[in-house]
């Protein structure tokens, strides 16, 4: 059999002990180490081999205590698979280095490494932007990985090495967040990405890592899969339409209406300041610097209704949650009512369900956004829009409205040119 770790607590007084490890094997002499960590009998769990954490004392030996378990199993692991030969001084050995090479043994946690790169956010470049600093959203993504990760190690029973993400664990992994925890697709690709992001950062700062933590790849949800949600020209005149409402409802209604002619997220819709609106030739423009991508663009904008809105009539800011309620009942006092095909979050497991619904129920304000795309789509050149939504790539911006590559129009541009060689 492989050999294998036991942990006891030998008395020292009559309240507290020394924790003992030993080494068991069938082919080798057992061998027995006292850890140097003291910890009071009634926090000592022998079931669960565990420190109760009740106050300072006993969360540092805690602590040590965790680090000395994986330490010790991740070496004894490494060697029950190469099936070497292990000396009679080798737990004592492994048992120091542990102590000794503390920072290592952290630095090779992989919850170590997120905290890191979450601790370094502000000090981070940019590739796109080169600028500093992680945006809040991105900061947010890593704190909730990091509370993740926290799961799937209480979940495996294990502290997680970066030098022990292989293609089991991530796969255990995978499965983990689409089977158990019930997430979408496209959420449980953006953990897969995250991980490998964190891995590549720490091997680059020269932490052991395994090997196929550079051949991780993330994934999304099939475009065969997606029901994307937006307004018909009818359905927006409807909601133009719309008179007597509360205060609170017509204020909303003005910032709908100036959603589905900026084409900006809901972060940057609310946020909009008359200082950022100037007058243009043919009507308005707007300056804003988006708040994710904190990118600098200028929005024109000629619908004569949202353009008295804008200058005489400008909302005030309200909450994104409140603007989505209220958004879904100013599209069904309009009458957006027809059934359509999307998911939709379960009240009771919070995860997003695929059914039939009545459409202002599955609306939500990022869908001005997509509406602003998709309805100039074909009509103004894909760049000019990609310069408005801050798309870097064309078949990002393609894959958001749902749209595919018109090959067509590449070959017409070319035959167009070339008959003139």
């Amino acid at each position: 059999m492989d050999r294998q770790l036991l942990y006891m607590l030998t008395p020292i007084s009559a309240t507290h002990g020394n924790l003992w490890v030993r080494l068991l094997s069938d082919i080798d002499d057992p061998q027995k180490v006292d850890t140097g960590i003291q910890v009071a009998f009634a926090f000592w769990d022998p079931i669960r081999l565990s420190i109760h954490a009740e106050d300072l004392e006993n969360s540092d030996a805690s602590k040590r205590f965790e680090k000395l378990k994986a330490c010790l199993k991740t070496s004894l692991a490494k060697r029950n698979q190469n099936g070497g030969f292990i000396g009679p001084n080798w737990l004592a050995k492994h048992v120091s280095l542990c102590f000794q090479d503390a920072k290592k043994t952290s630095e090779s946690e992989l919850l170590f490494q997120v905290q890191n790169y979450i601790d370094s956010a502000k000090l981070r470049r940019i590739k796109r932007t080169g600028s500093l600093g992680l945006s809040s959203s991105s900061v947010r993504n890593l704190h909730r990985f990091y509370t993740l990760i926290q799961s799937f190690e209480a979940h495996v029973g294990n502290i997680i090495m970066v030098e022990n993400i292989d293609h089991k664990l991530v796969k255990e992994f995978t499965h983990w967040l689409l089977s158990i925890k019930g997430y979408s697709t496209n959420h449980a690709g953006l953990q897969i990405k995250l991980l490998k992001m964190i891995c590549k950062e720490a091997e680059r700062m020269g932490v052991e890592v395994h090997p196929y933590t550079r051949h991780i790849e993330s994934f999304t949800q099939k475009s065969s899969e997606r029901y994307l949600q937006t307004l018909s020209p009818d359905e927006i005149q409807k909601i133009k339409k719309l008179k007597g409402l509360p205060p609170t409802l017509e204020n909303s209604r003005k910032w709908i209406l100036i959603g589905l002619v900026i084409g900006q997220r809901v972060s940057d819709l609310l946020h909009l300041k008359a200082e950022q609106i100037r007058e243009a030739e043919h009507g308005l423009y707007i300056d804003i610097i988006q708040q994710k991508t904190e990118k600098h663009v200028t929005v024109g904008v000629v619908d004569p209704d949202v353009i008295r809105i804008l200058t005489t009539e400008l909302p005030y800011q309200v909450s994104q949650q409140l603007f989505n309620v209220q958004l879904k009942e100013i599209c069904r006092l309009a009458g957006i009512t027809n059934p359509v095909k999307a998911y939709k979050t379960c009240e009771k497991t919070r995860r997003k369900v695929l059914g039939v619904h009545p459409k202002y129920r599955v609306l939500s304000s990022h869908d001005l956004r997509r509406y602003f795309a998709t309805n100039y789509f074909g009509k103004i050149e894909t760049p000019v829009l990609m310069q408005i939504t801050v798309h870097a790539k064309e078949s990002t911006f393609l894959s958001y409205i749902g749209q595919h590559v018109n090959k067509d129009a590449y070959a017409d541009a070319f035959m167009k040119v070339a008959a003139t060689l």
